[in-house]
C-alpha cells in the first residue's frame, strides 16, 4: 500500500512540476539518499529526491477486534487494518552551480502541496483508485535539533528539503475469519 501511495503522489509531483516549469524530464525520482556503505545512492544530479524516513503507527484509531453479524445470522470477528502515518522528504540533489535551480524546484513543491490544500483523493490522483478514498499531506516544520537528527538518520549532510506527513493509509492483510454462531433460544 506504501508503494502505492508514493507512487501516485510522486507522479502528481512530477506531472504538477513539468506543467508549472514546462519541462519534459521526470524532476522527482523516489530514492535513498546513501546507500547502506554509505555511497550516493543518488546517480543524477539536478533532483528532487523522495526518500522515506519515517513511519508511524496512527494513535487515534482502535486496532481492537469486534464482531460483527453476517447474512446468515452469525457473527465474523473482523480485524481493523493498521492505519499508518508516512513522513516524505522531499531534497534537492542539484550541483552546486544549479544550487538556486534547486531551491526554485523546493518551493514548487511547497506551491504543489498547497495547489492541493494537501488533499490527495480519486477525483485530484486517479493513480489511487482503488487504494484509498482520501489522503492527506500536511507540512513537517521539525526544529533545529530535529531537522540535524533528520540527516544523521538518513547518513547525507543537509540539503535544502522539506519534509510531509501524509495520513492515514490503512494496511491489512484480509484472511478467512471463523464464524461464531449466535445464541438462539429454544
Amino acid at each position: 500500500m506504501i508503494d502505492k501511495v508514493v507512487t501516485a503522489v510522486v507522479g502528481e509531483l512530477n506531472r504538477f512540476l513539468q506543467s508549472k516549469h514546462n519541462i519534459l524530464e521526470d524532476k522527482v525520482i523516489i530514492s535513498h539518499l546513501v546507500n547502506a556503505d554509505g555511497s550516493m545512492a543518488v546517480q543524477e544530479a539536478d533532483k528532487i529526491v523522495m526518500t522515506i524516513i519515517n513511519i508511524e503507527a496512527e494513535r487515534n484509531k482502535s486496532t481492537t477486534a469486534t464482531y460483527q453479524p453476517n447474512k446468515r445470522g452469525n457473527f465474523t470477528k473482523v480485524i481493523p487494518p493498521v492505519e499508518v502515518n508516512i513522513y516524505m522528504l522531499f531534497s534537492a540533489y542539484f550541483t552546486n552551480e544549479n544550487y538556486l535551480e534547486g531551491l526554485k524546484f523546493v518551493s514548487s513543491v511547497i506551491a504543489f502541496f498547497q495547489s492541493r490544500q494537501g488533499v490527495f483523493n480519486e477525483q485530484n490522483t486517479p493513480a489511487l483508485s482503488g487504494t484509498l478514498t482520501r489522503l492527506v499531506a500536511e507540512m513537517v516544520s521539525p526544529d533545529f535539533r530535529d531537522v540535524s537528527n533528520v540527516w544523521n538518520g538518513v547518513g547525507a549532510k543537509y540539503l535544502p528539503s522539506v519534509l510531509y506527513r501524509f495520513k492515514t493509509i490503512p494496511i491489512e492483510h484480509k484472511k478467512p475469519e471463523l464464524e461464531i454462531p449466535s445464541i438462539r433460544k429454544i
